[in-house]
Parts: C-alpha cells; structure tokens; sequence
C-alpha cells in the first residue's frame, strides 16, 4: 500500500507534530496556536528608520561591531523595542541602514536613549560624523495599525 501526501497535508506537519510532542490534543492545539497558523496584525508601535552613508569600507565595519552591543544591550534590558535590525544596502556596501520600533517614541526618547549601551555608541558615531566619514539621514513616523506583520 503506497501512502501519498499533498504539499498542504505536508505544510501542517510541523504543528501536529509539535502538538503530538507537548501532548496537547490536536483540537486545543489548533485553537490555540491559530496564532501561528494566521498572519497578526501590527501594533500601533513608533518607528525609526536612520540610514548611515560611510566613506570607508573599514567604518562600515567598526560601526557595525559596535551596533552589535548596543543590539545586545537592547535585546536584554530594552522589552519595549520590538525590532532592532540593521542591514547593509544591496546596491552600495558603503550604506547601512537600520530599523527600530518601539512601543512609544516617549520610551525611544526617555529610556533607549539613556541606555548606557546607547550612550557608549553615539559618540562613536558622532565622531565619525564630525569628521565627515558619515552622512546620517532618518524618519519617523507612527504606525498606523494597518496590515499585518508575519
């Protein structure tokens, strides 16, 4: 007797399997994990978008090594930012860009930047900017709620 599947049938498979694994009977499972089976909706977080545009390859680096603490830093003590990601641009390795969302932009100004990991990298930042080796550009804006978040 040969057994067949569809890809639909094979894309469940993770969730019965992880329900079979916590024991959880296959009706309360999918109750409670429709979450994981739907897209969600965002929140209504603030969002900043900053782009750093570096003169060398050799800052480029140190600035994100440097981030990477602050990441650390934030990912520990910081629950109300949600999103925390920098990225390099496809079309020119010399541009970084980064993406931050926060629960209220009073918590952005209040605490993110009293952090002592945020304290440590912006004059590091500050410095490079004062000598001309980045050019630093941003927006904000408040989400709206709309659309959803996967």
């Amino acid at each position: 007797m040969r057994i067949t599947h569809s890809k639909s049938q094979l894309s469940i498979f993770p969730y019965v399997l992880l329900g079979v694994c916590l024991g959880v009977g296959l009706t309360s499972f999918f109750q409670k994990s429709s979450s994981l089976l739907s897209p969600r909706k965002p929140g209504k977080a603030w969002t900043l978008v900053v782009t750093l545009q570096f003169e060398s390859e050799t800052d480029v680096n140190q600035a994100i090594t440097d981030w990477k603490v602050v990441a650390d830093y934030c990912a520990k003590y910081e629950p109300f930012l949600y999103h925390y990601e920098i990225g390099k641009s496809d079309s020119d390795p010399l541009k970084l860009h980064i993406v931050e969302r926060y629960e209220s932009k009073e918590k952005y100004l209040n605490v993110h930047k009293s952090g002592s990991a945020f304290l440590e990298f912006r004059p590091k930042l500050k410095a490079l900017q004062d000598a001309g080796k980045v050019k630093i550009e941003g927006f904000s804006y408040q989400e709206l709620g709309e659309g959803f978040v996967m």
